[in-house]
């Protein structure tokens, strides 16, 4: 009787096993393979040689000898990174600006085995774009998706190249979009993902479970050249508003709306509706669309481009992703009531007020500082604060600081503001590091308390 029970129980084993080799493989074991079959040819590697500067040390006491010219060595640098074909007609190809950045040669290799020369078309460092162009026949292309309408748990599966390995795809979901104020380039708006990327990454397809394109991958884990579980993606439809711009003028050209804004403090209440994020208007340029439209101080700004605005530099970047002479919709409240505008790009400075580093912060107290804004030609391709006064007491050869430069980092910590730069020094301590961009030319120097 037991070994009946025994021989009964593994004849029902039997029967369950055979049902279940008999259900349909996909509805145990669904798979991205068809899709990426497809996607996978059109995700190129890039294999990069360049010339770039070395950052030395400006001394003091040798400031006089170089009369404030920077002339350090050279280093060539060999690197690689991913690039999605776009157009395969004219053969563009997109990827990220830090991949081709001081490159001197550009290798794309595709999946089928060909290697070609790529040429730069344009790049952006504000966004971290670039476009470059190959020539060959019968390329594949991944098509277009749209990034507007991602949500928060949508299924992604990044592709590419990471330490090289060819042909590379990981998933995962959408974790947040519209991130911005990461810290890594001048204008954000990414797409947070949690697909697994790493350096090589770089570049390469963030596509939808349909197999469209639908962002650029671009860092991991906040920075680059670090592997971590959070990546971010460039939205593809940032790049294609961008693309025309890179292809026709080699980069984008930036305006303004001629709005001066900062973070809206605390909560307030408007037309019986509490607004709780924004940038209020502090000053308007006259002679700008702000003007024409006739926006005024205290304005509270919510929304541009059908998208929320939730902080200052939130405002800044979506404006500045807008090439000039492109029109985007702005909304604000005003005198109590909500108003939705039509407003054009223009060509318009804007002239900052500096900021002077408190004397109590020592090392470099007094010293009067800009953020970079439009109309400034290193607006959208340098993040920092730029020397505008130097006070008697600093003056060479006390620093090697000159007007002009650009302060870039605080004991090797990114800054994209004046604000940064006095906080980072608060915190210093007595003895620190900056480092600078001097005509394009990286140094860097101690400072003293």
């Amino acid at each position: 009787m037991f070994l009946g029970a025994i021989l009964s129980l593994m004849g029902a084993a039997v029967i369950d096993t055979r049902l279940a080799t008999r259900a349909p493989p996909s509805a145990f074991s669904p798979s991205f393979a068809p899709m990426l079959e497809k996607v996978l040819p059109a995700v190129v590697t890039l294999r990069v040689t360049g010339e770039a500067y070395v950052s030395d040390e400006l001394k003091p006491e040798t400031y006089q000898v170089t009369r404030g010219r920077l002339a350090p060595s050279k280093k060539i640098f060999r690197t690689g990174g991913s690039g999605v074909i776009v157009d395969p007609e004219r053969g563009l190809i997109l990827t990220n600006n830090h991949v081709i950045e001081n490159a001197t040669d550009i290798n794309v290799g595709l999946s089928d085995g060909r290697r070609m020369t790529g040429a730069l078309i344009g790049r952006d460092p504000g966004t971290d774009l670039a476009v470059i162009q190959v020539q060959s026949p019968s390329l594949p292309s991944i098509p277009f998706g749209t990034s507007d309408n991602a949500r928060v748990g949508d299924v992604v599966i990044a592709v590419g190249n990471p330490f090289g390995l060819e042909g590379t795809a990981t998933a995962g979901i959408i974790g947040a979009t519209m991130r911005s104020e990461v810290g890594f380039e001048a204008f954000e708006d990414f797409l947070q993902i949690d697909a697994h990327i790493d350096p090589g990454n770089s570049g390469g397809a963030l596509v939808n479970s349909g197999g469209e394109l639908i962002g650029i991958n671009t860092l991991v884990g906040g920075r680059k050249g670090a592997a971590g579980s959070i990546g971010f993606a460039i939205p593809i439809d940032l790049a294609k508003s961008l693309m025309p711009e890179l292809i026709a003028n080699g980069r984008v050209r930036r305006g303004s709306l001629g709005l001066i804004v900062q973070d809206l403090q605390g909560e307030v209440t408007i037309g019986g509706r509490s607004v709780r994020s924004g940038a209020v208007v502090t000053r308007v340029v006259p002679g700008s669309s702000a003007a024409v439209a006739e926006i005024n101080a205290d304005d509270i700004i919510v929304g541009v481009g059908n998208k929320p605005v939730r902080s200052a530099a939130e405002f800044m970047s979506r404006t500045a992703m807008v090439p000039l002479g492109k029109t985007i919709q702005v909304t604000l409240y005003a005198r109590g009531s909500e108003r939705t505008l039509s407003m054009a790009v223009m060509p318009v400075a804007i002239e900052h007020v500096p900021k002077e580093v408190p004397i109590a912060a020592g090392g470099l107290g007094g010293l009067k500082v800009r953020d970079i804004l439009p109309g400034n030609p290193l607006y959208g391709l340098l993040r920092g604060a730029q020397v505008h006064e130097i006070p008697t007491h600093m003056l060479s050869p006390a620093t090697g600081l000159e007007v002009g430069d650009v302060i870039v980092a605080v004991s090797n910590v990114k800054i994209g503001s004046t604000l940064d730069l006095i906080e980072r020094i608060e915190m210093a301590g007595a003895e620190y590091r900056i480092d600078i961009s001097r005509d394009g030319v990286p140094a860097w120097l101690r400072v003293r308390r």
